[in-house]
């Protein structure tokens, strides 16, 4: 009898460090800062694993014309695997008036144009139930775009970015210009080492 009490009480004992180890395991991927360059995360409506920057780049602009809108807009990229297909996708937030945004912005890396393909405004269009990044404020409309390696590479590299948006204002139409310099940032260097 005290042999079988002695096994079964080192079954127990192992479980519990199983158990232990797991918790552990668990709980380092759950604590991954939000500002690591790059990490996944589950998209739990849709099974979609999402590899993603931790924090979305942030674009300034000098002037603002409209009392809707902000100083900053946002830029990221993210990728979804569904199943190993995987697509990569740019998230654009820039701060207009969700009421008047018909136009789609354009981007430039390093003063060259970056060509885009037809935008999502939901993300939906990334296959996703809810958008990657937090919505950094309500009148920001949001952007997806589809992205192929060479788009990605070309962030990875880029020095400098522009994101170019015409906005309603009061005395017509007119630019808002986003810029930021990288210089120093490995976010976007690190998410194109991936590709």
């Amino acid at each position: 009898m005290t042999r079988r009490r002695e096994a079964e009480t080192g079954i127990r004992g192992a479980r519990l460090i199983l158990a232990g180890l797991a918790a552990l395991a668990l709980a380092a991927c759950a604590t991954l800062p939000q500002d690591h360059p790059v990490y996944e995360q589950l998209d739990a409506d849709t099974g979609v694993t999402i590899a993603r920057i931790g924090k979305p780049i942030e674009l300034y602009r000098e002037t603002v014309p409209n009392v809707y809108t902000d100083r900053f807009a946002f830029l990221a990229p993210f990728e979804t695997n569904q199943m190993g297909t995987r697509e990569s996708f740019l998230w654009l937030a820039v701060p207009i008036d969700p009421t008047l945004a018909e136009s789609v912005p354009t981007m430039d890396v390093d003063g060259n144009a970056l060509a885009f393909g037809t935008a999502g405004r939901q993300a939906d269009f990334a296959g996703l139930a809810k958008s990657p990044y937090k919505t950094p404020a309500p009148w920001s409309v949001m952007y997806y775009f589809k992205a192929d390696r060479e788009l990605i590479a070309r962030l990875g590299a880029a020095q400098s970015l522009t994101i170019h948006m015409m906005e309603p204002t009061k005395n017509g139409p007119a630019e808002a210009q986003f810029t930021v310099k990288i210089a120093g940032d490995p976010r976007l260097k690190e998410f194109a080492a991936r590709q």
